[in-house]
């Protein structure tokens, strides 16, 4: 009898939801759901399993929200297509340029990559990227259920992937849960790659012909020109220089600085950071200093063709950078440093 009388009262709570907007529909479909669960669970004093509670909580949000109109992948991962993609189909090991958000089900945002939104949503700052961020399929990088959304998808797509917790583990034995509780990924495709080094390639001639007069690379993927030769032989590994950098990515975001003007200009300062000259001792590429301290490969190479007083700037595909460490501003990216070598 008890059972029977939530249930009519449930449905009777379902009517009222119905004629609510959309927003407050949600919140309280949501309360609701939560207060049945925890009254059925206790009229069975049976022990339910979060999996079981969050996965009544999603169900009664796709009734509610999207109405039943959705169904769920394998995963029980829920896609609402926003914009049909008509360019490149992703495959399993392709590479790819997304923008997108985070929600819970509420609504709410937890992140965003998405510039304007962040300035809307109150959280933006200069120091954080908010280009487009890169992701790699098949490579065990990526949560289950994100991958598996994503490869439905196609180039120029937009599409809001509902992705339970037990779809958020990563595709591998004895992976942790990314998220908590079901998280909403608001995703815009920007680019499916399917040869990424050519493409790094491809970027970076492009980046020197526009702002380097079509200035040739040194060896596969690295760029370098003098600005001030500076006196002296060139450096040698064992040798100390100090020197100033500015850090960019081949779009124009400044990501790092030693010099505080710069960083001031930028609007990155830090006042945490102790800004001025570093002291490196140089090192061959790939190696390390006798210290154990050590620069990027392409920023090694670039030292040592400097003298003291020198002034370069060099850019370079991401294996001569952090490669696929991820970084701030996302992993394989192409890097972009101006470098000053301070006189001896």
């Amino acid at each position: 009898m008890f059972l029977r009388r939530l249930t009519l009262n449930i449905n009777r709570y379902q009517e009222i939801i119905l004629r609510m907007n959309t927003r407050h529909r949600l919140n309280f479909a949501l309360i609701i759901t939560t207060i049945a669960l925890f009254l059925s669970s206790c009229a069975k004093e049976v022990v339910e399993s979060s999996d079981s509670i969050e996965k009544r909580i999603l169900e009664s949000y796709i009734s509610v929200v999207h109405k039943d109109s959705i169904q769920p992948l394998p995963s029980g991962v829920y896609i609402i297509n926003t914009k049909k993609g008509t360019g490149t189909s992703f495959k399993e090991n392709s590479t790819v340029f997304v923008r997108y958000s985070t929600l819970d089900l509420k609504g709410n945002y937890l992140s965003t990559t998405n510039e304007a939104l962040a300035k809307q949503l109150g959280s933006f700052s200069y120091a954080n990227y908010y280009g487009p961020i890169l992701l790699e399929l098949g490579n065990f990088t990526l949560i289950k259920g994100l991958e598996e959304a994503l490869l439905t998808l196609k180039e120029g797509a937009r599409a809001k992937i509902i992705i339970p917790s037990w779809a958020s583990e990563f595709n591998y034995l004895n992976s942790d849960r990314y998220h908590a509780t079901t998280t909403i990924y608001d995703v815009e495709v920007v680019k499916v790659i399917d040869d990424y080094p050519q493409y790094e390639l491809d970027t970076l001639q492009r980046f020197s012909n526009i702002h380097y007069d079509g200035l040739d690379s040194l060896v596969k993927g690295y760029y370098y020109k003098s600005l001030v030769e500076g006196t002296g032989d060139s450096l040698k590994a064992g040798l100390t220089a100090r020197y100033n950098y500015v850090g960019r990515l081949t779009n124009g975001f400044v990501f790092d600085t030693n010099i505080e003007d710069t960083a001031r200009k930028y609007k990155i300062y830090n006042s945490t950071k102790t800004y001025g000259p570093l002291t490196q001792e140089i090192h061959e590429v790939g190696e390390s200093s006798t210290s154990g301290s050590s620069v990027v490969d392409g920023f090694a190479k670039t030292l040592l063709k400097m003298r003291y007083g020198g002034k370069a700037v060099t850019f370079f595909g991401s294996e001569w950078g952090y490669a696929t460490e991820t970084q701030s501003f996302g992993k394989r990216q192409q890097l972009h440093f101006y470098i000053e070598v301070l006189p001896e």
